[in-house]
């Protein structure tokens, strides 16, 4: 498959083509949650047994396991997250049943119905994350993939097809976008791209949380980093600049040193207790350059002696 470099495509088991699963990344940044999708050509029955099987191939990596999602709601990249709550199926080592040719695995496992499913999702959503090393990439992107072939889903009793099998197979057939243009593939599901904004808050460390000369994190500081962690969504989180102030007593070059020591303090702590942001994170020390008011008065001295976290976040809306 062009998707992989060549020393990692496997040879398909059966026939010309395989589906491609992306299940990782070896950047960290990067390094979330994929998805394919399908839908299914009858409706499952409330109650009735199903049984997967399919063959796996994991390009000589380790199997960590691969999550399907039965869904009602055809998924889009916007949507996707609220529909892969609870995995319908998890597959993992233990539904191996029989090795192949070219390092192709077979598995196989069972499902009862609820009759709300349509759409299946293949996934690597919650389950847990894989650090994987440079080497292991499989495409310039540094992507991971899991190949499958074969892959059915039947009811373990004998069935017809349903009416609506050669329907449902054409508008699948006929679905030419990738999920990431959210394009749905059927027209009951008409979906209706939204759109980004973006917006900024600013909370304010005083100076005077800060020991005199120093950069330290205090106690004072980290209760108020603390709460902004507890209430900060993560995923909503575009960028959070972290600009270090003084007043323009004293050396301004000094001035510019203690307030960019401060900054990168309040950033390491951040960073820390919630590594996940750490790459959103940008602190800088602007010194006595930046008054909030005149330095005229000890107060208005007092109120220039901060440092400001700047926080932009984004959110959807129709």
């Amino acid at each position: 498959n062009f998707v992989l470099n060549n020393r990692k495509a496997p040879k398909p088991l059966r026939g010309n083509m395989v589906l491609v699963v992306p299940v990782g990344s070896v950047l960290p940044t990067f390094n979330k949650p994929k998805f394919v999708y399908t839908a299914f050509c009858c409706p499952l029955k409330v109650n009735e047994k199903y049984k997967l099987s399919l063959y796996l191939n994991t390009a000589e990596l380790s199997f960590n396991g691969l999550a399907f999602y039965f869904t009602e709601k055809e998924p889009t990249q916007f949507t996707v997250n609220g529909l892969v709550n609870n995995p319908s199926i998890i597959i993992n080592t233990n539904n191996i049943d029989a090795d192949y040719k070219y390092g192709w695995k077979h598995i196989s496992a069972e499902y009862t119905a609820t009759g709300k499913e349509r759409f299946c999702i293949i996934t690597t959503a919650g389950l847990p994350a894989i650090d994987y090393e440079m080497k292991n990439s499989m495409n310039k992107s540094g992507d991971i993939f899991y190949c499958i072939d074969d892959i059915i889903l039947k009811p373990t009793t004998l069935q017809n097809n349903c009416a609506t099998y050669d329907s449902i197979k054409k508008i699948l057939y006929n679905q030419n976008y990738r999920h990431s243009e959210n394009v749905k593939a059927f027209l009951e599901d008409v979906f209706v791209k939204p759109t980004i904004r973006f917006k900024n808050d600013t909370l304010t460390i005083p100076g005077l949380l800060f020991d005199v000369g120093k950069a330290n994190v205090t106690k004072g500081i980290a209760k108020i980093l603390d709460s902004l962690i507890r209430n900060l969504d993560s995923n909503k989180l575009v960028k959070l600049s972290i600009l270090g102030h003084t007043d323009n007593s004293g050396d301004s070059i000094k001035n510019e040193q203690l307030s960019n020591d401060r900054a990168i303090s309040v950033k390491n702590y951040l960073a820390t207790t919630q590594p996940a942001i750490g790459h959103k994170l940008f602190a800088q020390g602007k010194g006595q350059t930046l008054p909030k008011v005149p330095n005229t008065t000890l107060q208005g001295r007092q109120l220039n002696r901060r440092v400001e976290l700047i926080i932009y976040t984004s959110f959807i809306t129709k």
